[in-house]
């Protein structure tokens, strides 16, 4: 974090330079206070400004006013140094936007500790904006992914109540399965906005219990076999037959592996191949879903557990991705005390790997 220290004193900066930067912050010094607001006022502000009160150019307490009046989202954390002891001058630079005081000459130990203070309020804010913004997405998302197929329901809920609109009890069907598809994806989204909602509250259910993994793959597998086969996609599978009973989640392991398996179909070119395999090594199983897609890019891989990041790559079918998925699957392998990777395959594609323990039974 960046720390700015603001005394036309140098014997005072080099000293506070030397103590700051033993203690992790990248400083940058200013001998005066227009130098020390020009500073502050750049693109990327230094976080937490230690300000000598008498200053050539503006003071201490101007420069924490300034700020004040033009507070943004992110705060700068103000420590004035003052010789002043007298109590109304100390309100007046509080009243003025200054977050704390320390008397000359300063010490040391009580510095630090101020600091520290001051950064830990200052990444909670930083925490609590970006909470924010994750809602105000989540809003956006939302509003949007829900209305399209909200839309299409109601216009065929509309067309159905009129008899004379269909010629047979086929195309009837038809716009029944089409309005069922539509309430499917409305449901999913909602579930997904849901889980993530429980895993800000710390409270994403897991219910283990003993069972066969293979079953539940199985499962997935026929649910996919519809959209791979529009997009002309096969499905190749290397299952281990013989992987013993254990405990795990069997509906948070389905949602882990429709997740991969549906990114996999999602984002591969029609015609290509995704490969599935499960393997036992020792006390864990090893479950892989590799595609033949266009990889994953390294600010990708950096981003790719986290809420709300969508892939580089674009859908190749324009099927919808709000970034939740791959977020979900991360907790809900955590839960289960295993470990999941991702990475690109040296013949093109990428590889999404999870692992569970077998010690549960």
């Amino acid at each position: 974090m960046k720390l700015l220290i603001a005394d036309d004193e140098l014997s005072t900066r080099i000293f506070l330079r030397s103590c700051a930067t033993k203690w992790g912050y990248e400083v940058i010094e200013a001998a005066d206070g227009l130098e020390a607001m020009s500073f502050l006022r750049s693109p990327d502000p230094p976080r937490i400004a230690v300000l000598d009160w008498m200053m050539p150019g503006l003071d201490g307490v101007e420069i924490c006013s300034r700020l004040y009046e033009n507070q943004k989202e992110q705060i700068i954390y103000t420590i004035l140094l003052t010789s002043k002891s007298d109590k109304e001058d100390v309100m007046h630079a509080l009243d003025q936007g200054a977050h704390d005081f320390l008397s000359k000459p300063v010490h040391i130990g009580e510095l630090h500790s101020r600091i520290a203070v001051g950064r830990r309020l200052v990444e909670a804010n930083d925490r609590l904006l970006e909470v924010d913004r994750l809602k105000d997405r989540f809003m956006r998302i939302a509003a949007h992914d829900l209305r399209n197929p909200l839309g299409y329901i109601m216009t065929m809920t509309e067309l159905l109540s009129d008899e004379s609109f269909f010629q047979n009890t086929q195309e009837k069907n038809t716009y029944l399965r089409s309005i069922y598809e539509a309430a499917s994806t409305m449901q999913s989204l909602i579930s997904d906005l849901l889980d993530v909602a429980a895993i800000k509250e710390g409270q994403l259910k897991i219910k283990k219990q003993p069972g066969l993994l293979l079953d539940v793959i199985k499962q997935s597998l026929r649910l996919q076999e519809q959209p791979a086969a529009l997009k002309k996609i096969s499905i190749e599978e290397e299952l281990v037959e013989d992987i013993p009973v254990f405990s795990f989640d069997p509906n948070r392991i389905r949602q882990v592996l429709d997740n991969l398996i549906d990114n996999a179909i999602k984002f591969s070119p029609p015609g290509s191949k995704i490969y599935l395999s499960v393997q036992q090594k020792g006390e864990e199983v090893r479950i892989q879903v590799l595609d033949q897609g266009p990889g994953l890019t390294i600010h990708d891989l950096s981003k790719l557990f986290t809420e709300f990041h969508t892939l580089s790559a674009k859908p190749t079918g324009n099927e919808r991705s709000i970034g939740l998925g791959l977020a979900l699957v991360k907790k809900i392998i955590d839960e289960h005390h295993g470990s999941i990777q991702a990475a690109n395959r040296s013949r093109g594609g990428s590889v999404f790997s999870f692992t569970l323990p077998l010690g549960e039974t």
